[in-house]
């Protein structure tokens, strides 16, 4: 039984068919895969937004100015600045959709010009104007509700608060106006438009309601001021977040055909075990003949030709596994193990199938042999949705409606041993697939050996 077992995998390492079908082409495919999705996967860091800055002395002279620059010139800049010469400037860029909005500090001697909207106001924000001509607004209509909202406004403002005579107060001198892109103007692609349009604003109501909080504390307790731990705990957005996962690994949508190609070339490997199967058969050639009337039962040629196939494909998904692990950054967070203890078990499954199809009786040769486990394969695999998105939707469906689907399905049964171990906290799923996949294979490895014993050859 070992000499039986060395001269196979002898023979497997030197088949071409078997190397090209159970090693390279799942390396080759996961490949492709990379370069397919890793542009879908990678997060990347954040885009800066535009915005446009109406760049004069009030400008320069206004603390808003060094928020912006600060939030500009960051390693991973959170703004990027549009510098203009005057308010229309702006206008224009808003219109043409270049930047999502624009910053405007008026000079101490315009800020009278403002409306009234109450003694203790903050800056406000308000609609006014039409989608073609964008306006700013005055601080009334925010205080008063007569503007349209602001999800659903032409243009939106922050404007500077006044005092109840009409005059600008001194905590407003130097503060923003904001100028908004029409909300809804962005196009359907665009998804970001609307963030980045909240985003411009937030940047602006932020930095006026802390300014607002050191004013009341110069007024009311300005001592509090020489203490800058409470004035940065006071200033400060920070808030406590713990980290709560539902899953055992970062959910990831794109694992799923990694998984099916893992399916699909288990499946393959079933093409090892047909071989040597097929090469015991006395029809096959005339070494399977000698073998038959040879004295060493079927079974004892059998199982360690079994045991072969089981180990050479084992070792070369593995090595499938490992690579795409490494090149698709899966990370099973320490369950590699169980993986390799899947990867038995699918491979066993494989040379089930594999042994029942060498083993069924009749002349077809092994090419047409092989030819049916590759038809089988990618029908298979339609239905683990390894072929895009739609096929996988598809797979989705089937599974919705028909569960057992994918259970009876091999490649699909394979694919799912590796998400339960993926994602799920408990090891009840991936051994409920495991004991599944053991199962079917003792099943057909069963079936496999009576054919073996009851195929008759008196013709030899």
């Amino acid at each position: 039984m070992w000499t039986t077992f060395k001269a196979t995998v002898r023979t497997l390492l030197l088949t071409p068919s078997a190397v090209v079908w159970t090693l390279i082409f799942p390396i080759v495919l996961a490949t492709v895969f990379n370069f397919m999705f890793e542009p879908m996967r990678s997060t990347g860091s954040v885009e800066a937004v535009d915005v446009a800055v109406v760049a004069d002395d009030a400008w320069e002279d206004s603390p808003f100015s060094q928020v912006v620059d600060t939030l500009s010139e960051a390693d991973e800049p959170f703004l990027a600045v549009h510098p203009v010469a005057t308010e229309q400037e702006a206008r224009e860029l808003i219109a043409e959709g270049s930047v999502a909005g624009a910053y405007i500090v008026d000079a101490a001697s315009n800020e009278g010009n403002a409306k009234q909207s109450g003694s203790d106001e903050l800056d406000a924000v308000d609609a006014a104007g039409s989608a073609g001509d964008p306006t700013t607004a005055d601080a009334t209509g925010a205080a008063s509700g007569s503007g349209t909202a602001a999800g659903s406004s032409d243009v939106s403002a922050i404007t500077s608060s006044t005092t109840s005579e009409g005059t600008p107060s001194a905590g407003s001198m130097g503060a923003p106006r904001i100028i908004l892109a029409p909300a809804g103007s962005g196009t359907g692609s665009d998804a970001s438009y609307d963030v980045n349009r909240a985003i411009v604003e937030s940047v602006a109501t932020s930095y006026l309601q802390s300014k607002a909080l050191i004013e009341d504390v110069a007024t009311h307790d300005p001592v509090a001021l020489s203490d800058p731990i409470a004035l940065e705990d006071a200033l400060g957005l920070g808030v406590s977040v713990r980290e709560v996962s539902l899953t055992h690994a970062q959910p990831d949508s794109m694992v799923r055909f990694y998984y099916a190609l893992l399916g699909m070339a288990s499946i393959f490997a079933a093409q090892l075990a047909e071989e040597s199967v097929w090469r015991l058969q006395p029809a096959s050639s005339a070494a399977g003949a000698r073998r038959a009337v040879s004295g060493t039962s079927r079974m004892r040629l059998l199982i360690p030709t079994i045991g072969a196939c089981w180990a050479v494909s084992t070792t070369f998904l593995a090595i499938a596994f490992g690579y795409i692990c490494l090149t698709a950054h899966i990370d099973f967070s320490g369950r590699e193990g169980l993986c390799l203890v899947g990867i038995a078990a699918s491979s066993l499954l494989s040379c089930g199938i594999g042994t029942l199809v060498g083993a069924l009786p009749g002349r077809m040769g092994s090419d047409s042999r092989r030819g049916i486990l590759t038809a089988l394969t990618c029908l298979l695999s339609l239905f683990a949705g390894l072929y895009g998105e739609p096929t996988m939707e598809l797979a989705d469906t089937v599974a919705h409606v028909f569960p057992a689907a994918t259970w009876l399905n091999p490649v699909c049964l394979i694919r799912d041993l590796f998400y339960t171990v993926y994602y799920y906290d408990t090891l009840v799923p991936f051994s409920l697939r495991l004991a599944a996949c053991a199962g079917i294979a003792a099943v057909l490895l069963a079936v496999s050996a009576a054919c073996m014993r009851r195929s008759a050859h008196e013709h030899l």
